[in-house]
Parts: C-alpha cells; sequence; structure tokens
C-alpha cells in the first residue's frame, strides 16, 4: 500500500485523511504542521464543522502519533519541508498543502530515498515540474520527468474538463466566466484592514477583501486563468474570469459563456458531456435535480454540471453552471491522482 505524508494539516490535509479513511486506498503515516499541539490536530480532524462528526472511527493522542482505528500518524512540527524525515517514515507521495512557497522550493530536495513524488495543491508560478489535471492533459505526464506536481487549484479543477470538452468537440472562440467562491480564512469576520492575523502578508491590495465576508458579496480578482493557464495554455487567449467571495462557508460555483466556433444543438452537447463522464469517471457529473450549493457538500466530483442551465443560444453561445465543493471535491482529486503518478 501507498505511504503518504501530509506536510500542512489544515483543510485540505485533514479533508485527505477523512476521504482516505472511507476508501482506503493508501496508508497516511506522517504529517508535518508547524502548530505543536498534537491535541487540537486530532481534535479538529475528529470535529468538523462543515463536514460533522467522525462517528464510526476512533481518534486518539499517543505521546507524537495520532492514532486513527489503531493506525498510527507520527505528527512532526517542522517548518520547512526539507527537515522531516520522510524517508524514515517510507513515505511514498509527499502531499505538500500549507501553501508555504518556500515549501515549494524546497520540494525537489525531498525527492530521494522513499520519495518519489511531492503533490503541491496550489498552482505556484515556479518550482514546479507539471500541472496535473486527469482528464484534461494527464496524457502529457511524464513520470520519469514530473516529479513535482501541481493539482492547480480548486476552479481550474472544475472547469477544465469543461473547457476541454466543449474546446475539442466544438471549438472556443471566447468565454466569460463568475466563479462564486466560499470565504477563506486570511477573510475579516468584521471589517478590518487587509493585514488579516490569519494570514499576515498577505498579498492582495484590494481594500474590499478586508471588509466583514460574512455579510456581503465581495468582487475580486481571480487566479483562475493563470491556473487555467499551466495546463491548457491555449486558454489565455480565449478565457476571462472574475470573481465574487460569497457569503456561505462551502461550495462553489461557476457561471459562464463560451462562444463556440461551430455551430451545434444542445443536444449534441449534452452527448459530449455524457461521452466524457464514461471515459472520465469521477471527474464531471451531470445533475439535472432542483438543487442548491449545499446540496453539493462532500461530492467529490471535480464540477458538477447543472443540466437545468445549460443552454445554447443560435447554435453557438453556450450557457453554463458548474458546482463543486472547493474543499471535498478539490482534495478528492488530489486523492484519487496520486496512484496514477506512482
Amino acid at each position: 500500500m501507498i505511504k503518504i505524508g501530509i506536510n500542512g494539516f489544515g483543510r485540505i490535509g485533514r479533508a485527505l485523511t477523512r476521504i482516505n479513511l472511507r476508501h482506503q486506498k493508501y496508508r497516511i503515516v506522517a504529517v508535518n504542521d508547524i502548530d505543536e499541539d498534537i491535541h487540537n490536530h486530532a481534535y479538529l480532524l475528529k470535529y468538523d464543522t462543515t463536514y460533522g462528526k467522525l462517528r464510526d472511527d476512533k481518534v486518539e493522542v499517543e505521546g507524537d502519533l495520532i492514532k486513527i482505528n489503531g493506525d498510527s500518524i507520527k505528527v512532526f512540527r517542522e517548518r520547512e519541508i526539507k527537515n522531516v524525515p520522510w524517508d524514515e517514515m517510507g513515505v511514498d507521495l509527499v502531499v505538500e498543502a500549507s501553501g508555504v512557497f518556500q515549501n515549494v522550493k524546497q520540494a525537489h530536495e525531498i525527492i530521494n530515498g522513499s520519495v518519489k513524488k511531492v503533490i503541491v495543491t496550489h498552482a505556484p508560478n515556479q518550482g514546479i515540474d507539471f500541472s496535473y489535471m486527469y482528464g484534461v492533459n494527464s496524457d502529457q505526464y511524464d513520470k520519469s520527468r514530473h516529479h513535482v506536481i501541481s493539482s492547480s487549484i480548486c476552479d481550474a479543477n472544475a472547469l477544465g474538463p469543461f473547457y476541454t470538452l466543449i474546446e475539442r468537440e466544438f471549438g472556443i472562440d471566447v468565454g466569460e466566466v463568475t466563479t462564486l467562491h466560499p470565504w477563506l480564512s486570511y477573510q475579516n469576520l468584521l471589517d478590518g484592514t487587509l493585514q488579516s492575523v490569519s494570514s499576515p502578508g498577505h498579498l492582495w491590495r484590494d481594500y474590499a477583501l478586508g471588509r466583514s465576508s460574512i455579510g456581503s458579496l465581495i468582487p475580486k480578482e481571480t487566479t483562475l486563468c493563470s491556473a487555467m493557464q499551466k495546463v491548457l495554455p491555449d486558454s489565455v487567449e480565449k478565457l476571462h474570469a472574475s470573481s465574487f467571495r460569497t457569503p456561505t462557508s462551502i461550495v462553489s460555483s461557476i457561471d459562464g459563456v463560451f462562444l463556440l466556433e461551430k455551430s451545434t444543438t444542445l443536444e449534441k452537447v449534452q452527448e459530449a458531456l455524457e461521452a466524457y463522464t464514461e471515459k472520465y469517471p469521477g471527474v464531471l457529473k451531470l445533475d439535472g435535480r432542483s438543487l442548491i450549493s449545499i446540496d453539493y457538500l462532500g461530492n467529490e466530483n471535480a464540477a458538477v454540471v447543472d443540466m437545468r442551465w445549460l443552454y445554447l443560444n443560435k447554435g453557438k453561445m453556450l450557457k453554463f453552471v458548474l458546482w463543486y465543493d472547493n474543499e471535498w471535491g478539490y482534495t478528492s482529486r488530489v486523492y484519487h491522482i496520486i496512484s496514477r503518478l506512482l
């Protein structure tokens, strides 16, 4: 069984651990986090406001171990990824989920001994060998050359497969999308400066992002296009995106329009989507029910295409709405590509 190490035991790290409890494909043997309180890590793993309590799994602390149903995870407290003894723990793959660029810079230094690959759970501008997205560019992955791999961001994982399919089948002249994304921890509960205590030195300079995150929609720039460009280089000339932070805690949406190069019918678009879901199971899901965002909590797909809002105007202007759990769905993509990288 593949042995996993997690660097950064925040939202993604804990979600990855919970997903593995569900599927039990790998062994998580090591976790590193700068917070030294191991009891707090165990507590946050067991009790989660978003996804609920782990009711059927026993979580306890024994020394420097978090034990889940008797299986041990060694907890380290190093500030730099290179100082963690991953090799001593027999780790095959490290998931870099701290979001700290210094750890990305050091990722190649830990590719030795037992560690064969590092997955970076964001889309840095440098320090990676390949940005991997299953069903989009996974056929370009070279196991012999690509060792530090970005799993991109949640928004790009949601849009990338849909964009790839439509571009391949019908061509895209231009596209305009708006992401509706729940608040993140660097935002403020009450109006304040951008120097959030939860994320010191954060680079945002738009004063609107210092406003209360729980009472308003907050327009903002998005890194979606730059993340898409790393996976689909041609998209930079065709795609424009903007974003809103929403006063909700989970589940994102993309509202978009593509102007197609080829005139087609809505039936042909639907057929193409159905064929894609069969070829790449678990990536896109089609759903025509009358659901709202919270109904997609815990959904493992990269995105759900809301078939109620799929519309074709004059054979060329394609309107679409995608839903995706920006934590669980994204982390599920990370989880399910692990075995494809090794």
